[in-house]
């Protein structure tokens, strides 16, 4: 009874279980999708690592400006028009002439430190502006911390009192240079000055960051090095404007403004 009982067992077991054929086929449309997934994350590798090195480049530039001039860091102005003596030059916001005009990168006061037009553009870079009916790449995806000799945001649009602008390389203390950013790359619905204008508290998103490196962006920072930030909160993700989306205990949020700028101390 007892044999007859476990052969029983044996059989049910057997009939359910996959047959060589099914396990083949189950093996071979997973290589399938491997042979389709593979690539495009090796592609998008590859973006990620491009973009780092262009920030590290960009990064050198802005140290060696520093180094040149008596410590100070390099100009900042949101007026990137003419006669701006910015470190960026051009309107990159929608399909502006600027946007695909290189001469303007040329024309920029870290240009001479490293003449490459290329490393002002991620390719992963989204953005496109269309011109007689042709989708054209924006020629620059990268900008610059306001709070790196540019303009303070979070007094100037909220009020936020007790955060400095830095002036000097030797101003940047709090954050360390470890901890504060330089560049960024920037959202391609945001890009537009050179100027990353982001209020160090509160809330709200201003300028935007990129998203494009798996739900990711790449910083460089004022000690030289770059790195990689994820988004992780849905709402992060799901933002389609500048300046007005508010979202209350958004830890991508607070740690994005936590390379912006901290409060001196009184």
């Amino acid at each position: 009874m007892q044999q007859r009982e476990a052969c029983e067992f044996h059989a049910r077991r057997l009939a359910g279980a996959f047959t060589l054929i099914e396990l083949l086929v189950v093996i071979a449309i997973i290589a399938i999708l491997a042979g389709m997934l593979l690539p495009a994350l090796s592609k998008a590798k590859a973006h990620q690592t491009v973009c780092s090195g262009n920030l590290k480049q960009l990064q050198l530039c802005w140290m060696l400006y520093a180094d040149d001039h008596n410590d100070a860091i390099v100009s900042n102005d949101p007026n990137v028009g003419p006669g701006s003596k910015s470190c960026i030059l051009g309107y990159m916001q929608g399909n502006s002439p600027d946007s695909t005009n290189k001469t303007l990168i040329e024309r920029g006061t870290l240009f001479p430190y490293n003449q490459s037009a290329a490393i002002y553009r991620c390719p992963a870079d989204l953005g496109r502006s269309v011109f007689a009916g042709k989708h054209l790449p924006r020629v620059r995806s990268y900008a610059m911390n306001g709070y790196m000799n540019g303009v303070d945001v979070g007094l100037q649009f909220f009020g936020f009192k007790g955060y400095r602008v830095n002036k000097k390389a030797t101003d940047i203390t709090s954050p360390s240079a470890s901890q504060a950013f330089v560049f960024l790359d920037e959202h391609q619905i945001s890009i537009d000055d050179g100027h990353f204008g982001f209020t160090p508290e509160g809330n709200t998103w201003m300028n935007l960051p990129a998203m494009w490196h798996q739900n990711g962006c790449e910083f460089s920072f004022a000690d030289g090095h770059a790195e990689a930030f994820k988004w992780r909160d849905p709402r992060t993700l799901a933002i389609k404007a500048i300046n007005t989306v508010v979202t209350p205990n958004n830890d991508g949020l607070k740690r994005l403004q936590a390379i912006v700028a901290t409060k001196q101390q009184p």
